[in-house]
């Protein structure tokens, strides 16, 4: 009888201690995406943008939500939308797999652009993306096309359309570029100088 008690009493306590956690087991924070469209500026630079280096000016592309990011001096000021390659899940990895990069780049140049209005090009590849490319290589996961890989690729830039319906539906139709309507990209490329740090996420 006694050991009955006690059994019911522990398992009583081990109830009251399962319940006791699961209240303390909160769902986790949602993020509302309205807030990432939002052209007003952030209350206070925050340390995550360690890797822009102090830049006055630094850009974030966020593939899955399609947008492009200006901040100055670590606060937003301005949100566009934007379209990339036709192949967009994924880093891009070789020359032709219509993927667009994933990492930190800078912008290596700019100039005007007879199809696409603005030109800023990216410095793809990175230290990253030749790792990543070799180890693609080693595994096989490169096509061999008429007896050849095809090499890791470049000219990837942030860019204007010269298909501009597409873009404002939102369809993918670049080769890997970032892709913007004309009048966003010339505000953009009048903003952001050569060298600014570009941080594309998935």
């Amino acid at each position: 009888m006694l050991r009955n008690v006690v059994a019911g009493a522990v398992v009583a306590a081990l109830v009251s201690t399962l319940a006791a956690c699961a209240l303390l087991r909160l769902p986790p924070p949602v993020r509302d995406p309205t807030l990432l469209a939002s052209p007003t500026p952030s209350p206070s630079p925050t340390p995550a943008f360690a890797w822009a280096n102090g830049s006055e000016y630094a850009v974030v592309i966020r593939k899955e939500e399609r947008t492009l990011t200006v901040y100055h001096r670590s606060e937003q000021v301005k949100v566009y939308p934007i379209v990339l390659g036709i192949a967009s899940y994924g880093p891009k990895v070789y020359q032709g797999d219509l993927r667009t990069p994933e990492g930190v780049y800078r912008i290596s140049s700019k100039r005007p652009h007879a199809r696409w209005s603005r030109f800023m090009l990216l410095s793809y590849p990175n230290d990253q993306d030749r790792d990543r490319y070799a180890m693609a290589l080693t595994e096989g996961r490169v096509p061999i096309i008429d007896g050849h890989a095809p090499g890791i690729g470049g000219a990837v830039g942030i860019h204007g359309s010269d298909r501009e319906d597409s873009n404002a539906r939102g369809d993918d139709w670049t080769w890997g570029c970032i892709s913007l309507l004309n009048q966003h990209v010339a505000e953009l490329y009048d903003t952001i100088p050569i060298d600014t740090p570009v941080l594309i996420l998935r």
